[in-house]
């Protein structure tokens, strides 16, 4: 096919000189290239075109041409998602930015919220981790700890949840609540609670003597779980 074997031949091409070539609208081109599964270059605003046969990609599953990068995982945010769920221990913005060539910052920007990630901060980088709940657990037990200072406080309304789900479960740890609290459809991160449990100064104990969860604080203040309520005692 002589159009395809010009673009091949290119390599690489922006819409307009896709159009140029095939001498016809970059509506209709848009259309051809949806046709053909042509890959997108997760860096310079997706502009770039390459056929699935061209590229060449190296044990990642990058491409880089002529300093235009494609990935065989999609989109950039499909390729970070990728990268931070294969990945041992979570991945940083530094990491990111050496593995994908470009900083993360600048390519993710415009996204907000990634489903399928989750972010904390780790000293002055960004941590990212999967936000699938299996995934998470062995990303946090391998390395790059969430870091409870930094997390932030959770809503009056979630707080509330915390506390209740933490009354009908005393023994479970911070992580356990939290991956609970995300089974039931709640965005709570672990950080969030231990904030929580710092700021009202909460340390959770077992009182032994009457067989009732007993949460502790520094001040002596004590609260115990009992049939309807909390009742505080000194």
């Amino acid at each position: 096919m002589p159009l395809w074997g010009g673009f091949s031949a290119r390599k690489i091409l922006t819409i307009d000189e896709l159009s140029e070539l095939l001498r016809c609208s970059a509506i209709t081109s848009r259309r051809r290239l949806k046709r053909w599964r042509v890959l997108t270059s997760y860096n310079h605003n997706n502009r770039y075109y390459a056929l699935p046969s061209v590229p060449t990609f190296d044990k990642l599953g990058l491409w880089r041409y002529r300093g235009v990068f494609f990935s065989k995982h999609g989109t950039c945010k499909q390729t970070v998602v990728h990268f931070v769920r294969v990945s041992e221990k979570g991945l940083s913005n530094t990491e990111l930015a050496e593995m994908l060539g470009e900083n993360p910052n600048s390519l993710l920007a415009h996204f907000g919220e990634i489903p399928g990630l989750t972010k904390q901060k780790h000293g002055r980088d960004i941590v990212y981790f999967s936000s699938e709940q299996e995934v998470y657990r062995r990303q946090q037990r391998s390395g790059y700890p969430p870091e409870p200072s930094v997390a932030k406080l959770p809503p009056d309304a979630q707080a509330i949840i915390i506390l209740v789900e933490l009354i009908h479960h005393p023994r479970m740890s911070v992580d356990e609540l939290a991956a609970r609290l995300q089974s039931k459809g709640h965005a709570v991160e672990a950080g969030s609670i231990a904030s929580l449990f710092r700021q009202h100064q909460i340390e959770k104990k077992l009182n032994t003597a009457s067989h009732r969860p007993l949460w502790r604080n520094p001040t002596g203040s004590c609260f115990h779980r009992s049939q309807s309520s909390i009742h505080a005692a000194k």
